[in-house]
């Protein structure tokens, strides 16, 4: 049995695959190893995801995950499998090469992840070559759900939105600046807590300051990841992603300004995963 893994910051979707088609599928919390320690991924694999399957049965594993960028990273989700499947190969990737994977399978192209985070690779149809790194939601992730909800937590808060929004707001959530503070300095993932603002903004995209808002994100996007690709004008950019897909209107807008060809645009990768690892 195969085991494949698309990890971000807010979710684990897992797939188990016995001879080529699909037996289980299994959504956990995010696993990114900048949000965890090795006890609290262990923890997770052994409450929500190892009592709907047998380890043991597992003989590969193929991680793709946000975070899983250094050496230090994978080592702690491959020990934490490893616990379970002790009798399996264990693979782990970057979650920008499950992406450039999905989308292009053995093709050229540059791929883009805009979902809690953001991030990008040149893909040659084998490896990845990342011109940017994303620093994560205080200093980058232009374009993601963080980015987006801290741009618009800071409008309201600053008392920059107009009044229509302000009020939807309001009625929605009854935030203090206090609550704000406390769920960005004090709780976990606070990257999550900006992110979750787009269940607020989606459906309001074709209000002009959230338009305006969304577009400008993914703007300062393409300018801080995709054009540092000196080939970027001459190949097809794809995405993967929430943001990506519930926005797709405005990112397509937004290329189109930029004289960017956008290709795909999948809301995650694991479908383009399992037919790759088949």
């Amino acid at each position: 049995m195969k085991l494949i893994a698309d990890s971000g910051s807010t979710k684990t979707t897992w797939v188990l695959l016995e001879d080529g088609n699909i037996k289980n599928n299994i959504t956990t919390s995010g696993l990114n190893p900048y949000f965890h320690t090795s006890e609290s991924v262990e923890s997770v694999l052994r409450a929500d995801l190892f009592p709907m399957i047998l380890g043991d049965h597992v003989r590969e594993v193929h991680f793709y995950g946000a975070g899983c960028s250094t050496e230090k990273n994978d080592l702690m989700i491959r020990e934490a499998i490893q616990i379970f499947c002790r009798k399996a190969e264990i693979q782990i990737y970057h979650d920008i090469l499950g992406a450039a994977r999905a989308l292009f399978g053995h093709q050229e192209g540059i791929a883009g992840i805009l979902g809690t985070g953001c991030n990008s690779c040149y893909y040659d149809g084998n490896s990845i070559f990342s011109a940017v790194d994303s620093l994560g939601y205080l200093f980058g992730d232009e374009g993601a759900g963080s980015y987006l909800g801290k741009n618009f937590i800071n409008c309201y808060l600053k008392k920059k939105l107009p009044p229509d929004l302000r009020k939807e707001f309001e009625d929605q959530y009854q935030y203090t600046l206090e609550d704000v503070l406390n769920a960005l300095y004090n709780l976990p993932y606070p990257n999550r807590f900006l992110a979750s603002f787009s269940r607020f903004l989606g459906p309001r995209q074709k209000h002009p300051f959230v338009y305006q808002l969304v577009k400008n994100s993914f703007l300062a996007f393409f300018d801080a990841q995709i054009k540092q690709y000196k080939n970027y004008s001459r190949l097809p950019v794809s995405f993967i992603g929430s943001i990506a897909f519930y926005y797709q209107d405005i990112l397509v807008e937004a290329a189109r300004e930029e004289k960017i060809s956008i290709g795909k645009i999948l809301r995650q990768p694991l479908d383009g995963l399992i037919s790759y690892h088949r």
